[in-house]
């Protein structure tokens, strides 16, 4: 299964975070994108963008009808054979909610994902996402069309990639995590915890538009 889903895991700070990046099957691409072309046809009512913080051109709440998410959540990710190591951390993190909550985490291995929101992103020249983070248990998001190619983009150091932030275990400092974008990138699904903040650097050498789909995802207690 790695081979073909291509599941790269990432690091991130100290102790260390986990976050997994895994290529969707392109039927669950094609299938995203027609949810695209139904929320740009209800722009009006599909609008989030006051709802959602962020300094790009327009966010479209997308509908998952077929609940293909969280079927590549649990297929790809909370499997203990193909995937242990993700399927540890899913468990930790899931053990932690119920832990704080004061209610008892009564089976490890039993993961209840429910898709809280998902939005698409249309993101053009110069604009950027600031750092932020997420409501609910874990989130994720998939490049959709990244029409450039961080190598290319000299206008600036942070070469329009998507970075995770984190503190440093020994000081007040933070450190990033980047994940360079270019068009390799397209159709990556990208899944972490929705307290890790995150941040998408502004792009300068394409007129495109840079397309992703960012979403929540919950665990009831």
């Amino acid at each position: 299964m790695h081979d073909e889903l291509d599941i790269t895991n990432i690091n991130v700070g100290l102790p260390s975070t986990v976050v997994q990046r895994f290529k969707l099957p392109q039927q669950t691409i094609d299938y995203l994108w027609e949810r695209i072309d139904i929320a740009k046809k209800n722009a009006r009512e599909r609008s989030i963008n006051k709802c959602v913080a962020g300094n790009i051109s327009h966010m479209y709440k997308l509908e998952d009808p077929q609940n293909l998410v969280i079927q590549n959540v649990n297929n790809i990710l909370f499997n203990p054979i193909d995937n242990p190591k993700m399927f540890k951390f899913i468990n930790t993190e899931v053990a932690n909610v119920y832990r704080k909550s004061g209610y008892p985490y009564p089976f490890i291995g039993k993961f209840n994902p429910q898709l809280d929101s998902m939005w698409v992103n249309i993101q053009k020249k110069c604009e950027f996402q600031a750092l932020h983070r997420h409501i609910g248990l874990f989130s994720f998001v998939i490049w959709m069309d990244i029409p450039y190619d961080c190598k290319d983009e000299t206008h600036t150091s942070m070469k329009g990639n998507f970075s995770f932030a984190s503190s440093c275990p020994n000081s007040r400092q933070t450190t990033s995590t980047d994940i360079p974008m270019s068009p390799k990138m397209n159709g990556y699904f990208c899944f972490f915890p929705s307290d890790l903040s995150h941040q998408v650097y502004p792009f300068y050498t394409s007129d495109k538009d840079r397309i992703t789909i960012s979403g929540n995802i919950s665990h009831p207690v």
